[in-house]
């Protein structure tokens, strides 16, 4: 029998939730998830998972899942780790994102210029050594553990952070 292509889903938890309604409804399908391909662009630019069912159940299929594809296209912002709609907007502050990128310049430009040029000016002491590296352990620190999060949505389901277009 020859198969046919039904939809070709971006996530998994749309493809399962696809899969399923399929099932529930007696019609054979079958997945297949291009993105782990061997061959990078073997299937077009868009890869994604692949579902096919047979051509006889084609027709019935697309009637089975149009609800589901229509809620979908419908409602334009969904968590991508759990698929609820459940989401809701963050505020995003970015009161103090010029100042923090200021400091973090800072922080890592006066120990790197220290380094540089502490033997040529004759600067080089124990305590200057001292003082550059807590200033670069500072910029560390801020850099990797600080909360500047470019997320806008939350999910309320899971607490899943994400970014919508």
């Amino acid at each position: 029998m020859n198969e046919k292509l039904l939809i070709k889903c971006d996530t998994t938890i749309f493809a399962d939730e696809i899969t399923n309604l399929l099932i529930e409804n007696n019609i054979v399908s079958r997945q297949h998830d291009e993105g782990k391909d061997q061959r990078p662009g073997a299937y077009g630019p868009i890869t994604g998972i692949a579902i096919y069912v047979y051509e006889k159940d084609y027709e019935k299929a697309v009637e089975t899942i149009n609800h589901i594809v229509d809620k979908r296209n419908n409602s334009d912002i969904w968590c991508p780790k759990c698929g609820s709609y459940n989401v809701s907007a963050l505020t995003v502050s970015n009161k103090y994102g010029t100042a923090i990128t200021l400091l973090c310049i800072f922080l890592i430009l006066i120990p790197g210029l220290y380094i540089v040029w502490a033997n040529d000016f004759g600067l080089r002491s124990a305590i200057a050594d001292y003082i550059a590296l807590s200033m670069f352990v500072s910029f560390l620190v801020i850099t990797f553990f600080g909360k500047i999060s470019n997320a806008n949505y939350i999910c309320k389901d899971c607490n899943e952070r994400f970014r919508h277009k």
